[in-house]
C-alpha cells in the first residue's frame, strides 16, 4: 500500500505542494542525506522519524529526535509506534507534513526526487531572504582568471571555448573553439567534452567525449591551461544544514497547527504557547508553517544573529560603572 508525504509549505491559497509517494516497508524522515524524506531544517534530526508498514496500515515512530514527532497535537513517545491515516498532519521539528495512504503510484526515481525536494526547499528559503542562488562557473586559473559564467537557466547547454560566440569565450590558445558544454538538470551540474583537441579533466581524471558527467564542487575542471571552479550556493547551504548539530527549538519557534489543534506533551499536559493554536478565523483553511519561504530554514547557521540577555546587560552596566569611576579618580588626581 503506497503512502504519500506532502510537505506543507505555503500560506494562503494552497499551490501545488511538494510530495513524495513511497511503496516500501519503511520511509525515513530526517535531515540527513540518507533520508527518504529529506528536510533541510536544523530543528529536524538527522534521522527524525520513520513510517513503517503494519499490514495494510502505516505506523509512525519517533526515532529519539531532539524536538519530537507530533501527530496533530500529540507528541509521540520515542520508539512507540502510532497508526496514521489519510489526512493526518505530522510535525517534525518546525516542519508540517500531511499523509495520504493509497491511491497513488510511487514516485519514479525516488533518490533524485528526494534530493530535488531538499534542494528546492533551501533555494526558496534563500530566495526569500535575497541570497543569490545562481550557480556559477568561475575561471580560477588561466588567461581569463576571474571571469564568470552564471548558469541561470535550467536545462540550457552553456558553451565554453575559444570562439567569440561561446557563452564564456576564452583567450586560452590551448582550448578548442567549442571545448565544453555545461548544463543544470535537476539541481545538478553536468559537463560534456564537445570533442575537444586537448580533452577535459575533472580533477585528475580525463572524461570521455560526448557523454554527460556529474560535476560537484570543490572538484575543478581543466581545459587547456584554464582551470574552472564551480560555485553552487544552494548545494553549499544544503550541505551545511545537513552537517549541523540539531537545533533545540524554543517555544516561540513552534509553528501553529493548520487546524488549530492544541499541542499535548508526552505526559499529556496541555501546552500553553499561543503560537501552537491557530486563530479561530483561520481554522479549516489556515496556512501551515512556511518551511519553504521562512528564514527559519537557515537559522543560526547561515545568518546567525547575537541575542542579548539580562546577563549581557548587567555585565555592560557594571563595565560602564567601572569606567566612570576610573575617569572620576583620574580627574581628582589631576586636580
Amino acid at each position: 500500500m503506497p503512502i504519500t508525504v506532502v510537505v506543507r509549505t505555503a500560506s494562503g491559497p494552497r499551490p501545488e505542494q511538494p510530495s513524495l509517494t513511497f511503496d516500501g516497508p519503511r520511509v525515513v524522515i530526517g535531515r540527513g542525506n540518507g533520508s527518504d524524506v529529506r528536510l533541510p531544517d536544523p530543528s529536524v534530526s538527522t534521522r527524525h522519524a520513520t513510517l513503517r508498514t503494519n499490514g495494510n496500515d502505516y505506523s509512525l515512530v519517533d526515532e529519539g529526535s531532539t524536538n519530537g514527532t507530533w501527530v496533530g497535537g500529540v507528541r509521540l513517545p520515542p520508539q512507540s509506534p502510532r497508526t496514521v491515516r489519510t489526512g493526518d498532519l505530522v510535525r517534525v521539528g518546525r516542519v508540517w507534513l500531511e499523509l495520504s495512504v493509497g491511491h497513488k503510484a510511487a514516485t519514479p526515481d525516488l533518490g533524485l526526487a528526494t534530493r530535488d525536494l531538499a534542494f528546492a526547499l533551501v533555494q526558496r528559503a534563500m530566495d526569500a531572504v535575497g541570497d543569490d542562488t545562481t550557480a556559477k562557473v568561475r575561471v580560477a586559473e588561466g588567461p581569463d582568471i576571474g571571469e564568470e559564467l552564471r548558469l541561470a537557466e535550467e536545462g540550457r547547454a552553456y558553451i565554453i571555448g575559444r570562439s567569440e560566440t561561446c557563452d564564456l569565450p576564452l583567450a586560452d590558445a590551448d582550448t578548442s573553439r567549442e571545448h565544453i558544454a555545461i548544463a543544470l538538470r535537476g539541481g545538478q551540474t553536468l559537463l560534456r567534452d564537445l570533442g575537444s583537441r586537448n580533452g577535459v579533466f575533472l580533477g585528475e581524471q580525463q572524461i570521455s567525449p560526448d557523454r554527460d558527467v556529474l560535476w560537484r564542487a570543490p572538484t575543478m575542471v581543466r581545459i587547456g591551461t584554464t582551470v574552472l571552479a564551480l560555485d553552487e550556493p544552494v548545494s553549499a547551504a544544503l550541505a551545511e544544514l545537513e552537517a549541523a548539530a540539531d537545533e533545540a527549538m524554543r517555544e516561540e519557534d513552534i509553528p501553529p497547527s493548520p487546524r488549530g489543534v492544541e499541542a499535548v506533551d508526552v505526559a499529556g499536559s496541555l501546552a500553553t504557547s499561543p503560537r501552537m493554536v491557530a486563530p479561530a478565523s483561520a481554522q479549516g483553511s489556515a496556512p501551515v508553517a512556511e518551511v519553504a519561504v521562512d528564514t527559519s530554514l537557515l537559522p543560526r547557521i547561515l545568518r546567525q544573529k547575537r541575542v542579548w540577555t539580562m546577563t549581557d546587560a548587567l555585565v555592560v552596566t557594571l563595565s560602564l560603572g567601572v569606567i566612570a569611576a576610573s575617569l572620576a579618580g583620574l580627574v581628582w588626581v589631576l586636580h
